[in-house]
């Protein structure tokens, strides 16, 4: 079905493989398209928990692939390409389950973009971080000049963005943007130990609480307050709620369907 990119179901946890290795896996045109097929088949599929997003080969992402973007005929196609890529990553981001990005080699540009789009970032030790777009006159174009500043120290984002250098993984996790570090061997495996413990949580839970952060960010304090509230009343009164305390007072593990 996908030609860029890999998707297989496990565990109730979705797999999305970038699959261009022999490009280190630059973004073209067919992959925005693809990620976008696969972000509305998870929304279709209430069996699926969490996402985790990895690379093939030993990039995550080189970024948006050079060649086939030079080849668009029109600064119009250019700027629908654009449109295209922001949509995606918005919808990645807006995504009602945790996403996780496995970065397990550099991701650059694009790649870069899609991993701090998702919620959680694994790196791999020998994994970098960057938007090179200013080295060819460019500037990072699927939302990295406005993620960056709200997950990194803005004068680091402002660094990495006015120089084109990347950052490494241990720099990544001393500034916040990287949740942990783990050696390039075991990127997968602890890949899947997150992504097994989100899917083992509450679905309605979970989503209110992405709701709930990413409004953080964007209301005032006490409209985030209200919404908590909100929230957490409606989380009392569904089954997954009930079974929670339930399993809480019996001492045994709760059993969450979503529901």
């Amino acid at each position: 079905m996908y030609e860029t990119l890999r998707f297989d179901v496990e565990d109730s946890v979705g797999w999305v493989r970038l699959a261009r290795p022999q490009r280190l896996n630059a973004i073209s045109p067919q992959m925005v398209s693809e990620l976008g097929a696969v972000v509305a088949a998870v929304r279709a599929d209430d069996s699926i928990r969490a996402v985790v997003f990895t690379g093939t080969g030993r990039a995550f992402s080189a970024g948006a692939d050079i060649a086939e973007l030079v080849g668009l005929s029109s600064a119009t196609r250019f700027v629908r390409f654009l449109e295209s890529i922001q949509g995606v990553y918005d919808e990645i981001e807006a995504l009602d389950r945790p996403t996780i990005a496995a970065v397990n080699g550099l991701a650059y540009g694009g790649g870069c973009e899609l991993a701090i789009a998702c919620d959680l970032r694994l790196m791999a030790e020998s994994a970098k971080l960057g938007v090179p777009e200013i080295l060819i006159g460019m500037l990072p174009g699927g939302g990295g000049t406005q993620r960056l500043p709200r997950l990194l120290p803005p004068a680091i984002a402002k660094q990495m963005i006015f120089f084109g250098d990347p950052i490494d993984a241990a720099t990544a996790a001393r500034h916040g943007i990287a949740n942990a570090v783990v050696p390039d061997e075991a990127i997968e495996r602890t890949a899947r130990e997150w992504a097994a413990k989100l899917a083992s949580l509450p679905p309605l839970a979970l989503a209110s609480a992405k709701m709930l952060v990413r409004a953080a960010g964007n209301a005032d304090l006490r409209s985030g307050i209200d919404a908590e509230r909100q929230a957490v009343g409606f989380l009392y009164g569904t089954e997954d709620g009930r079974e929670g305390l339930a399993a809480f007072l019996e001492k045994r593990p709760a059993k969450f369907r979503g529901a």
